[in-house]
């Protein structure tokens, strides 16, 4: 005769919602990935960083915005965030030697996306024409860095 207890039953279907949500909360993410431009270096961020830059996320990074629209047609992907010159190497975007080359304008949308700033910096920068573009500003004395994905 077998007994089966509550108690078991109960905690393996608390197990198995359990495990559900976290299969569900991830194939959320990959479709609809989450962008935090409100708080700095949260787990999305931390996310976002690794999969737009391609390098892994260093402990030299900090105080990390994100932002992504998708909403159109086109979409564009805003990040600031403090590290070392090591770091920014590391992602293999060449600096621009093109005068006129100019990425999207975001004055004044958030407060750590500094427009004044990244009008004095060269960028690094990749891309296709009618493709898509990134761009990536650094600023060794103050260690902090602006990037910018979009297409067109």
């Amino acid at each position: 005769m077998t007994v089966l207890s509550c108690g078991k039953i109960k905690g393996k279907g608390h197990k198995a919602i359990g495990r559900s949500k976290e299969v569900v909360t991830d194939q959320t993410e990959r479709v609809f990935p989450t962008y935090n431009a409100d708080t700095a270096d949260t787990k999305d961020n931390q996310n976002r960083f690794k999969e737009h830059l391609q390098i892994e996320l260093t402990s030299d990074v900090k105080d990390l915005y994100t932002y992504g629209d998708f909403m159109a047609i086109d979409y564009s992907v805003l990040m600031s965030f403090s590290c070392d010159q090591s770091t920014i190497e590391k992602n293999g975007l060449q600096l621009s030697t093109e005068d006129n080359m100019h990425a999207i304008s975001f004055p004044g949308k958030f407060s750590w996306w500094k427009q004044e700033t990244i009008d004095q910096l060269i960028p690094y920068r990749a891309g296709e024409e009618d493709e898509f573009w990134q761009f990536l500003w650094y600023n060794p004395a103050t260690r902090q860095a602006f990037y910018e994905e979009f297409s067109m």
